[in-house]
C-alpha cells in the first residue's frame, strides 16, 4: 500500500472511531447485559420461568383466556391489530395492542397498549409495573429512548463502526501478521494501547463484523426500505414490498362483527404442521371486523433449520386456513431477517441448556472486550496528540474531550450494578412506577457521575473509581439478592434456576475482575514511583 493510500485509511479509522466512541460504547455495553435479559426479569422478581417450548405443544398455554383478559380490560378492541409473543423460552407473555385502524373510533380507540400476561394467573400487567433494567439496557443500546431517531443513530453508528473495521484492517495488516503476539508494556503508554487495541481487536473481529453488519442493517433497513430513490424499481415502493415481502398489501378493515374465536385450536393446528415447531406469536389483523385474520407463527428449533420460520394465517370468522407458510419457504425478506435476528441476538446455540448460556456467555464476553477495544483507541488517540509539536490549547482541547468519553464511557459500570440493587430492593407497593423509577435512577446517576469525573479532569482517577465503584457493587449484588429474597446463588444452583443463578455468577466475576484490575493498577503505579525516586505511600 502507497503512502497516500496508508494515509487516507488511517485517518478515515481515527475519524470514524473518534466520531463514534461514546456511541458504540454504549451500543454493546447495554447490548451486552440485554443478552440476558429475561434472565435479569427472573432475576429481579426472584421467580425462574419455565420452558415454554413444551407448554404451547401440550396446551397448557390458554391464548382464548389472554384474550378474554384483554377484552375485559381493553376499550374499543375494534380495529386494532394485536401482538402475542413471547422472548426466548420465557413462559410470559408480551402483549402490544395498536390504535384503531377505524377513523371513527373514539379517544380511547387511538390510545396503544402495552401488557405482560404469565399463564399462571392470566392477570394482565401494565408494561409501567412489569419494566425490567434488562429491557431498559435493552432498548438503551439502540437508543429506543430517543424515539425513531434512535434506530437512526444506531444504525449510523454501526455503518460508520463497520468502516472503521475495513480500515483498521487495512491499516493494521502489517502489524497484524507479525506483531499479534508482542506485547510490550513497559514501554510507552502509546505502544502498550496500541499492542492491546490491535491484538484485541483482531480477536473479536468475527463477533464485531457480524454485529457491526447486522446492527446497520437493522438501523437504517427502514430508510432503506421507505426511500423514493429505489431505482431498480422506479421510485415505487409498493411494487418493491410486493415483490420482497411476497404479499400484497391489500387487506382492508372490514365491517364490525362479533364471533368466537378458537385460538387455542389455531395454535395447537400450527403447532403440529411441522416437526419440533414452537409458535412464539400471534398476530391478530383488524380485530373484531369481519376481514379479521389470525397469523399463527413460530419457528423449527435450530437443531431442525436454522432458517425455520413459518406461519399459518387463518380467517377468524370461519376458522379455515388462509395462507401457509412452512419453514424454510417463507422467502427472502423473512429468510434474511429471521438470521440476522438470530446472530444478532445469539439465538442460535439453544442446543441445550448449558449451550444456549456457554452462547451468552461469550458473546457478553466479546461485547465486554470490544469495550475495551473503544476505550483503548480513545486512549491511543491522546497519547498520539499529545506532543510537543502540538500547541498547548490543541492539547487542552483533546484531553477535554478525552476526559469527556471517558467519564460518559466508564461511568456506565458503577451506575448499571448501582441500578441492578435499586430494581432489587424497589418495594412492591412502589412497582405502578417502576420503569420511571429505573429511568431516573439510571439516566440521571449516569449523568451525575459523569459531569463529576469530567470535572475532574483526570483520566487515571475516573477509571480507577469506576472499576472500584463497580467492582464493589457488583460484589454487593449477589449479597443483596441472597438476603432480600433467599435466592443465593448456591440455592438457585441446586434448583435448576439458572437463569438467577447466572446473573449472581455474572457480577461476582466482574466484580473480581474490577478488584483484581484496581489492584493491579495500584501496584504498578507504586512500582513506577519507586523507580523514578518518589516516595512511596
Amino acid at each position: 500500500m502507497n503512502n497516500r493510500n496508508y494515509n487516507v485509511f488511517f485517518h478515515l479509522h481515527t475519524v470514524s472511531g473518534i466520531t463514534i466512541t461514546v456511541g458504540l460504547f454504549i451500543i454493546f455495553f447495554g447490548g451486552a447485559f440485554a443478552l440476558f435479559r429475561q434472565e435479569i426479569g427472573e432475576w429481579e422478581t426472584g421467580k425462574f420461568q419455565q420452558s415454554e417450548t413444551g407448554l404451547a405443544k401440550s396446551g397448557k398455554i390458554d391464548y382464548t383466556r389472554i384474550m378474554d383478559s384483554v377484552e375485559r380490560r381493553v376499550p374499543s378492541l375494534y380495529g386494532r391489530n394485536i401482538y402475542l409473543y413471547s422472548e426466548g423460552t420465557s413462559v410470559k407473555q408480551s402483549l402490544y395492542i395498536s390504535a384503531s385502524d377505524d377513523p371513527k373510533t373514539d379517544s380511547l380507540g387511538k390510545i396503544a397498549y402495552e401488557f405482560e400476561v404469565n399463564p399462571k394467573d392470566y392477570v394482565l400487567k401494565s408494561h409501567e409495573s412489569s419494566f425490567s433494567l434488562g429491557e431498559l439496557l435493552y432498548l438503551l443500546h439502540f437508543y429506543y429512548q430517543l424515539d425513531r431517531i434512535g434506530y437512526y443513530i444506531s444504525g449510523f453508528v454501526a455503518l460508520f463502526f463497520f468502516l472503521a473495521i475495513v480500515t483498521g484492517i487495512l491499516v493494521h495488516w502489517n502489524k497484524i501478521k507479525s506483531n499479534f503476539f508482542v506485547f510490550r508494556p513497559k514501554q510507552k503508554l502509546k505502544t502498550v494501547w496500541t499492542d492491546a487495541h490491535t491484538a484485541l481487536g483482531v480477536i473479536g473481529l468475527p463477533f464485531q463484523f457480524i454485529y457491526a453488519l447486522t446492527g446497520s442493517m437493522f438501523g437504517l433497513g427502514i430508510i432503506v426500505a421507505s426511500s423514493n430513490a429505489l431505482w431498480i424499481y422506479n421510485g415505487d415502493a409498493e411494487k418493491m414490498y410486493d415483490d420482497v415481502i411476497r404479499e400484497s398489501k391489500t387487506d382492508t378493515l372490514g365491517t364490525k362483527q362479533t364471533y368466537i374465536v378458537d385460538y387455542n385450536r389455531m395454535v395447537s393446528e400450527t403447532s403440529k404442521k411441522w416437526p419440533d415447531f414452537k409458535v412464539d406469536r400471534l398476530h391478530l389483523q383488524f380485530y373484531g371486523s369481519k376481514t379479521m385474520k389470525v397469523e399463527v407463527s413460530g419457528s423449527e428449533h435450530i437443531k431442525e433449520r436454522f432458517l425455520g420460520q413459518g406461519s399459518v394465517v387463518f380467517n377468524a370468522e370461519t376458522g379455515k386456513v388462509k395462507q401457509v407458510h412452512a419453514p424454510g419457504e417463507m422467502g427472502y425478506y423473512y429468510d434474511i431477517w429471521s438470521s440476522v435476528r438470530r446472530l444478532h441476538y445469539a439465538q442460535f446455540g439453544e442446543i441445550g441448556t448449558f449451550n444456549t448460556y456457554l452462547l451468552k456467555v461469550i458473546y457478553f464476553l466479546m461485547a465486554f472486550l470490544t469495550c475495551f477495544v473503544i476505550i483503548s483507541g480513545v486512549l491511543i488517540w491522546l497519547e498520539a496528540r499529545n506532543k510537543k509539536n502540538i500547541t498547548e490549547k490543541k492539547r487542552r482541547y483533546n484531553e477535554r474531550v478525552g476526559s469527556i468519553y471517558l467519564a460518559l464511557c466508564l461511568s456506565m459500570l458503577p451506575i448499571t450494578a448501582a441500578s441492578f440493587i435499586v430494581s432489587k430492593l424497589l418495594p412492591e407497593s412502589l412497582s405502578g412506577s417502576r420503569e420511571s423509577i429505573l429511568n431516573y435512577s439510571f439516566f440521571l446517576g449516569w449523568l451525575t457521575l459523569s459531569i463529576l469525573f469530567v470535572l475532574k479532569k483526570d483520566k487515571e482517577f475516573t477509571n480507577k473509581y469506576c472499576l472500584l465503584a463497580g467492582g464493589v457493587l457488583g460484589l454487593l449484588i449477589p449479597v443483596i439478592n441472597g438476603f432480600s429474597s433467599g435466592n443465593w446463588f448456591w440455592r438457585t444452583w441446586n434448583n435448576g434456576e439458572y437463569g438467577i443463578f447466572s446473573i449472581d455468577i455474572l457480577w461476582i466475576c466482574v466484580g473480581i475482575i474490577c478488584i483484581l484490575v484496581v489492584k493491579r493498577l495500584k501496584t504498578k503505579k507504586t512500582a513506577v514511583n519507586t523507580v523514578v525516586g518518589k516516595p512511596v505511600r
